[in-house]
């Protein structure tokens, strides 16, 4: 159960680190909150994680008859971990740059909710890259436990969504128009450094795997 919780949490913090960096989806739903109100970030969560959870059960089966490739295993384990260290890496960055949140935005996309979410999510280059790489990792952990690994994963990986957005979409329909730059960068900082923590260990686990395979 402890391996269970730790995949969890985990593939929450990750998917925190990247839903914080402001993109398409995080204009789109300032825009969508803006005129239907607190519930467009959440509904919008649901058409990010449809195509998710599609992408999730195709790489499961694929990835299933690879558990016992440990080569195979090592290399996307390696993989996973540079690009987690990338993502570590633009996050401090960003920040150290000033990166801010600004709940203003106003631009008229004409979808609803609904759509937005899933095409702002399988339109971004970087969202195939993710799964491809961090993604296919996580997949192959969780099958270690079965379909509930994966299960976890995916409710851990859905769930920073809807914490962020979720936020953002109730700040916006009360009017907020900005979160705190220290808070903010804050959490960017702290996530930047857990991030760094996971590539670190899959760069670690995938070489070992490497080796014995």
């Amino acid at each position: 159960m402890g391996a269970l919780i730790g995949i969890f949490f985990s593939s929450m913090l990750i998917g925190l680190s990247g839903a914080m960096m402001p993109g398409p989806m995080f204009t789109v739903c300032v825009a969508e909150s803006y005129k239907k109100g607190f519930w467009a970030g959440p509904v919008m969560v649901v058409g990010h994680a449809i195509p998710e959870i599609v992408l999730a059960v195709l790489f499961s089966i694929g990835l299933n008859k690879f558990l016992d490739d440990k080569t195979v295993v090592g290399v996307i384990g390696i993989v996973g971990g540079l690009f987690l260290g990338w993502l570590a890496v633009k996050i401090f960055v960003e920040v150290r740059r000033g990166v801010t949140v600004d709940l203003t935005t106003k631009k008229d996309v004409g979808w609803g909710p609904l759509i937005a979410g899933i095409w702002t999510s399988v339109s971004n280059p970087g969202w195939i890259v993710w799964w491809a790489t961090i993604g296919a990792r996580y997949i192959l952990l969780s099958l270690n436990h079965g379909i509930i690994g994966v299960v976890f994963f995916l409710v851990g990986h859905e769930m920073a969504d809807l914490v962020w957005y979720g936020t953002v979409s109730f700040l916006v329909s009360r009017g907020r128009g900005r979160i705190s730059d220290r808070i903010y960068h804050g959490v960017l900082y702290a996530c930047s450094f857990l991030v760094l923590v996971f590539a670190v260990l899959f760069l670690i686990n995938g070489i070992r795997s490497v080796i014995k395979g």
